[in-house]
């Protein structure tokens, strides 16, 4: 049961927020700015902020269920489970009406998980 908890605790908030992120890019049209250069640079802001968020939060849960700190648990993992997401989530915005996928905003997730990973080891 104490393990039960562990986990719940762990992973709960990256769940959580996963959901969240789930739940925007089911919206057909999110709200912007009128002007067309302030709506591409507060969306993909937006990209960067929810995958830097969900890799802190990826790696705090392996944080508390690893019981010995190798680079797999500290790095490859976050990172790699990132990165899936973020291509899921792709696919996922293809599926809505007027939306659609591109590998620019996974280049985007992925440049919000590099600044939160230099951040998390002090890089910056």
């Amino acid at each position: 049961m104490k393990k039960i908890k562990l986990y719940i605790n762990a992973f709960s908030p990256p769940i959580i927020w996963a959901a969240i992120i789930f739940l925007f890019s089911s919206q057909s049209n999110l709200p912007g700015f009128e002007q067309s250069a302030y709506d591409f640079v507060l969306k993909k802001i937006a990209h960067i902020f929810v995958y830097f968020v969900l890799y802190f939060l990826i790696k705090r849960a392996f944080d508390i269920i690893s019981k010995k700190s190798t680079i797999y648990n500290q790095i490859y993992f976050p990172i790699l489970i990132c990165f899936l997401y973020a291509i899921s989530d792709e696919l996922h915005q293809s599926l809505i009406p007027g939306r659609y996928a591109t590998i620019r905003d996974v280049g985007y997730d992925m440049f919000g998980i590099g600044l939160a990973f230099l951040k998390k080891f002090d890089f910056i």
